[in-house]
């Protein structure tokens, strides 16, 4: 239990030392995976069924989708629209503090969401 609690700092210190948007990107990897196989092990979830487990997926879904909306916003521009490296705005501008804290608070839905999916489990 203890290894676990030391990596699992060791990751959160390191998380806080790569950009956002990285941060985020990651967070949509995972995101991608782990609702690929919540979806493969409840295939009984498809539009209208409302048991707690299949709106919790589709929750989860949307975070992720409102996410990825986030990062487009925070690196829009003309390398990145197109396929290239993120444009984020200048650190220190008041564009730069609003697109971080709304990127940040898209990543903690997201992490919120499935944190409330895998407790439905």
């Amino acid at each position: 239990m203890r290894k676990i609690a030391v990596l699992l700092v060791v990751g959160l210190v390191l998380a806080g030392c790569q950009p956002i948007e990285r941060t985020a990107y990651n967070t949509v990897v995972g995101a991608k995976a782990f609702l690929d196989t919540e979806r493969k092990a409840h295939p009984e979830c498809v539009a209208g069924n409302t048991t707690t487990l299949c709106v919790d997926i589709a929750k989860a879904v949307a975070a992720k989708d409102l996410l990825i909306d986030a990062i487009t916003v925070y690196c829009s521009g003309p390398d990145f629209n197109n396929g290239g490296a993120c444009n984020a705005p200048s650190k220190g501008s008041s564009a730069y503090t609003e697109a971080v804290a709304k990127l940040q608070a898209a990543i903690n839905n997201y992490n919120q969401v499935a944190k409330d999916l895998q407790g439905v489990k």
